[in-house]
């Protein structure tokens, strides 16, 4: 007992007042247009994370619909540059793209699609409201998916054939133009 009241009274009081870390938690919805040389379609986004200063870096979730609609999964970093209570800013995104097929776009020949890199960086501008901030940003995108199809081959003669996968590799890049609320 005499050993913990020493303890006790060896602490120093707490600072409540003083916050060391000047960190705050940050969400940014966006919808925008990507376009390749696949027409253009649309994308939503959410990332959510941790800002420090000029910095942020989060965690974000989308939903892709170019060519084959995906999922992409993600981290983000991102770097603001204040201009007189707004920001340029560059980002950069680097995850997995997930395949969700729209049922027109499940082949006839049976395929599986596969998982493949998803990557999005560029420019934008934030234009702070009262507590909020509207985003504006463009970029480069790149998604990546493969398909393995079943195969068949005869070479010689009926009742000889081998069954085998072929798998296509798509490369889709794309610009993109997104818009957004910074919460």
């Amino acid at each position: 007992m005499f050993l913990g009241a020493f303890v006790m009274q060896a602490q120093q009081p707490v600072n409540k007042s003083k916050n060391n870390c000047s960190c705050s938690f940050s969400s940014i919805n966006q919808i925008g247009l990507v376009a390749g040389e696949q027409n253009e379609s649309f994308v939503l986004q959410s990332v959510n994370g941790l800002k420090y200063k000029t910095w942020m870096v989060g965690a974000g979730v989308g939903i892709d619909g170019y060519r084959y609609r995906s999922i992409p999964v993600f981290f983000q970093l991102r770097k603001e540059f204040p201009v007189k209570g707004d920001a340029i800013f560059l980002y950069n995104d680097i995850g997995t793209n997930y395949p969700w097929l729209k049922s027109n776009q499940k082949m006839w020949r049976g395929g599986e699609f596969n998982p493949g890199i998803y990557y999005d960086g560029g420019i934008g501008y934030k234009v702070s409201l009262r507590r909020h901030a509207l985003v504006f940003s463009s970029g480069f995108s790149l998604k990546k998916l493969s398909e393995d199809v079943p195969s068949f081959s005869c070479p010689f003669m009926p009742g000889t054939c081998q069954e085998g996968r072929d798998t296509y590799y798509y490369s889709l890049k794309r610009i993109s133009f997104k818009v957004g609320l910074h919460l």
